[in-house]
């Protein structure tokens, strides 16, 4: 049988006469499922799929992509979010937003930390208070093959999160500098939050 791959199996039609359902849809719904149990009858019939048509190296890439767990599904976002951000077109820009900071992170465009993100996601009520560790597994759910781990690690959580006004309220002059530093940071990423947030964010650098 010749290898008919991706591309064109979306060209073919079931008995019914509709189109068969793309292998990377069912993969997609894979993704959102929270357990290894629910994930399973999604692999089987990928692994099924791969083996029919032999596609079992197709196969085997698209459940490579299954490995670091959880993809967030912005129809059923997780409880952590505020109701607003559960929100389906709310949480499709959400879900963008994350991922250009993680962008800016990554190419160290600024001096952001994750640590900082969580504080802003925090104060303006995009989050509900959680941990470093369950916002690490929620941040990375966000981001396609996001290493678990990396958000947690990135950033001084105990300092940021440990400041009892919110980050708009820490000075921003010379009588404490650090934290001045620190509210400079928390702007710029609240900046990026602006498009979804309630209330207006105003530049301050």
């Amino acid at each position: 049988m010749p290898n008919k791959g991706l591309k064109d199996s979306h060209m073919e039609t079931s008995l019914t006469g509709i189109e068969p359902i793309p292998v990377e849809y069912i993969l997609s719904i894979a993704q959102s499922k929270a357990t290894p149990a629910q994930r399973r009858p999604y692999i089987e019939l990928i692994e099924r799929w791969g083996e029919e048509r032999g596609c079992e190296e197709e196969a085997r890439q698209l459940l490579k992509r299954l490995r670091d767990g959880q993809e967030i599904d912005p129809q059923k976002m997780p409880r952590d979010f505020m109701p607003r951000y559960r929100q389906p077109e709310i949480a499709r820009q959400l879900i963008d937003i994350i991922r250009k900071i993680d962008n800016v992170i990554a190419t160290k465009q600024e001096n952001w930390t994750w640590a900082h993100v969580m504080r802003v996601m925090t104060d303006e009520l995009i989050l509900f208070k959680i941990t470093p560790n369950r916002f690490d597994a929620i941040i990375c759910s966000m981001i396609p093959n996001k290493g678990r781990d990396t958000v947690r690690k990135h950033g001084d959580y105990e300092y940021l999160m440990g400041q009892e006004d919110s980050w708009s309220q820490w000075p921003s002059n010379y009588l404490n500098p650090t934290l001045a530093a620190e509210r400079t940071i928390c702007a710029q990423i609240a900046l990026e939050f602006a498009p979804v947030l309630t209330r207006t964010i105003r530049a301050e650098f």
